[in-house]
């Protein structure tokens, strides 16, 4: 009786087959990590990373400018729109008329599933609109309000639900918390003394 694979064979079938099995593997794990809902990329971030310099320039006119935002989202939910409101203020705490106001909003979650508008003003500063979010959670609101030369851009993160008004998240995972590192210094003054 003749053997399926000859003894000469039985190493380089091994090898083969491994590889095979190797190149199988990598396929389908490509497959299913571009096929996932949660994952997004950065819209045009080859052109941002070029455009840093101007992005951080952006940033620290938009500090020295001194504007706010107060936020408001109400309630949200499938097959309806969420209000959604800014209040502008100038660093004088006056209100911020005759401005162009857009905001990007994107569910952490979600990232790829990103809605735009355009609000429109209602008087003292207030900049509404009507957005489709659809799920409660973590949702990041990229704002930028034009008037004049003047331009405000800020980034700010709201936890929205479906019963009541969103609340504004100023924390993110991995942001050093003022109250923690007031512990860890405590406890080091505390072992310090105690060495003492």
């Amino acid at each position: 009786m003749s053997p399926i694979i000859r003894k000469d064979r039985i190493w380089p079938t091994i090898i083969v087959g491994m590889l095979s099995v190797y190149v199988a593997f990598g396929l389908i794990a490509a497959r299913v990590a571009s096929h996932d809902p949660n994952f997004a990329i950065e819209p045009d971030y080859y052109h941002k990373a070029v455009m840093w310099d101007s992005t951080l320039a952006l940033s620290r006119r938009s500090a020295a400018l001194g504007w706010r935002l107060i936020p408001t989202l109400g309630p949200i939910g499938e097959g309806s729109k969420a209000p959604l409101a800014f209040e502008v203020l100038d660093s004088l705490n006056g209100f911020v008329t005759n401005a162009h106001v857009s905001v990007e909003a994107r569910q952490v979650a979600h990232a790829e599933d990103v809605t735009s508008a355009i609000l429109s003003e209602h008087g003292d500063g207030e900049y509404v609109a009507q957005l489709p979010l659809a799920r409660p959670g973590l949702w990041e609101f990229r704002v930028v309000a034009t008037r004049g030369p003047d331009r405000f851009a800020t980034t700010l993160r709201m936890d929205a639900s479906t019963t009541g008004d969103a609340q504004v998240v100023a924390e993110r995972p991995g942001d050093p918390s003022p109250s923690r590192a007031q512990a860890g210094t405590r406890r080091e003054n505390e072992q310090s003394n105690v060495r003492r």
